[in-house]
């Protein structure tokens, strides 16, 4: 319970502000709360099962906060990563199918819509994952299609030096 203590006046001391002090509430549920007592508004809540709220009662995570976080970094610990993409057996998707199910559904497959992101947020670690899986899914086929105009630029070259023959032997046979 110390330790508790000593956290909580920590963040009694980070949140304090002006002549306004917060106060300690220890509610009948075992959770902790902090407050402004200059507007009697909650600042910090911690549920018994150790979960911390900033600005919001009831946090159902370890860390809830309503409002915008500020950080020089953020680190998240995936269980996977993209780079299967680039394993042999991985089927990418051709870019005409793609299309089609981008005019029917409007977002790229396996990327979640504008209504499910405003009705239930996104996971930044899996999102990124997904956004790199995007990335490298172009890349392939950038690779893809450099081949095919090298190829096109090969036989483009192939197919002038021909018209230039049968041009210029054209141009002798008529003489």
């Amino acid at each position: 319970m110390k330790r508790i203590l000593l956290s909580l006046s920590t963040l009694i001391i980070l949140s304090s502000c002006g002549a306004q002090s917060p106060a300690i509430s220890t509610n009948t549920d075992g959770s902790v709360t902090i407050f402004n007592t200059g507007n009697n508004s909650q600042i910090v809540t911690i549920s018994p099962s150790g979960n911390v709220g900033i600005g919001k009662a009831n946090p159902t995570d370890k860390l809830e906060v309503n409002g915008q976080i500020h950080a020089k970094s953020v680190k998240v610990d995936l269980q996977e990563w993209a780079d299967f993409v680039f394993e042999e057996e991985y089927d990418l998707i051709r870019l005409p199918e793609i299309e089609t199910y981008i005019k029917t559904h409007g977002h790229l497959p396996e990327i979640p819509s504008e209504v499910q992101v405003l009705a239930e947020g996104i996971d930044l670690g899996k999102m990124n994952r997904l956004l790199l899986q995007k990335v490298e899914e172009l890349t392939l086929h950038l690779i893809a299609k450099e081949k095919e105009i090298t190829t096109l630029q090969k036989q483009s070259i192939a197919i002038d030096k021909r018209l230039q023959i049968l041009e210029s032997s054209s141009i002798h046979s008529d003489k």
